[in-house]
């Protein structure tokens, strides 16, 4: 898996930006007048594509990381992005070949040049025609910065067993995270609190790490109707997942039906592929004892499977889960 700093070295800058960079560097360039007029215009001309080729470079580099690691993060890209990053890769390495060739031409054009005027018409045109690669393609590089960005936001997800959390909004996924492990995510009293992933990290010595990612919820409804914050949920189950903790809420105030949270955990089953599953009602301090043994009921007979009884917010089971996660853990449940 990439880390976020693989990705916080290939954010390009934006037109605006990279311009005034420019504009200092050429002011810069050839400034100790110990060079000829033409030195220094040669080396104006260098300055401007080292610094589109940097940015290229930077670009390609990104493009290549996220092509050759594929799945979630390839992905992620194109949820993002809106194309896929092998095509964004293609394009971004054609506009570096042209830039090779603007600046070899332009260069020998600079250095043919009879005269002092000539030499700059040919610098200057050369700076316009490398500049123009950039303005020209600010969309391309713009969506690629974005989803930089994005991507070196992500929290570090290696360890030695990842456990997605899952569920509808206002599941009380955050909430159970932060109890179990050292993350610290945004909790919240309405749908869609997470727009990304949160990752903590609980260590079970001597067997190693297991962290846990918590998702935005996922809704009852066909995948075409999803928004990106619920795609990138759907992603992180896809991909990520070596197990997966399903919430459900059966509190008389829950936001969802039982008959939609069973849905969305019947959608979330197919994806895991029969990797490990453990279905969790959360929320046992604020349900009745009788709706909390009518909800069990119904996961057992729909699900086929025993639910495990929690409350995040008192600690209620917790151990009982901890214990479960360090199963997994014991047993090498990744590659299951």
């Amino acid at each position: 898996m990439l880390k976020p700093e693989d990705f916080r070295r290939s954010i390009v800058h934006e037109p605006g930006e990279f311009l005034a960079i420019l504009e200092r560097r050429l002011r810069a360039a050839g400034s100790s007048g110990r060079a000829g007029p033409r030195a220094r215009l040669l080396e104006k001309l260098s300055t401007c594509y080292q610094l589109v080729d940097g940015e290229l470079s930077k670009a390609e580099a990104f493009l290549k990381k996220i092509v050759e690691q594929g799945g979630f993060y390839a992905e992620l890209f194109k949820l993002e992005a809106g194309v896929e990053p092998g095509e964004v890769l293609k394009r971004v390495k054609a506009l570096r070949r042209a830039a090779g060739n603007i600046y070899a031409s332009s260069r020998s054009e600079l250095k043919s040049a009879r005269g002092e005027r000539d030499a700059r018409e040919a610098f200057r045109a050369g700076v316009g025609r490398l500049v123009s690669i950039y303005r020209r393609n600010r969309k391309t590089l713009s969506a690629v910065r974005r989803v930089a960005l994005e991507f070196s936001r992500m929290p570090d997800v290696e360890g030695d067993l990842r456990v997605i959390i899952a569920g509808m909004p206002q599941a009380g996924k955050s909430t159970l995270i932060s109890r179990l492990t050292n993350a610290k995510p945004e909790i919240g009293f309405y749908p869609f609190t997470t727009k990304n992933i949160i990752a903590g990290h609980l260590p079970v010595e001597p067997y190693g790490r297991i962290v846990l990612i918590d998702t935005p919820g996922i809704l009852d409804r066909p995948m075409r109707e999803r928004n990106p914050v619920e795609h990138r949920a759907v992603l992180a189950v896809k991909h990520l997942a070596d197990a997966l903790l399903f919430l459900i809420d059966p509190s008389p105030g829950k936001y969802y039906s039982l008959d939609e949270q069973l849905n969305v955990y019947r959608t979330v089953q197919n994806m895991l592929q029969g990797k490990p599953l453990k279905i969790v009602l959360n929320k046992a301090d604020a349900t009745p004892p009788g709706e909390l043994e009518e909800a069990c009921e119904r996961v057992r007979r729909e699900a086929g499977v025993e639910p495990l009884v929690i409350s995040a917010l008192t600690g209620l089971n917790l151990d009982a889960l901890k214990n479960w996660l360090t199963g997994l853990l014991k047993t090498g449940t990744r590659g299951f």
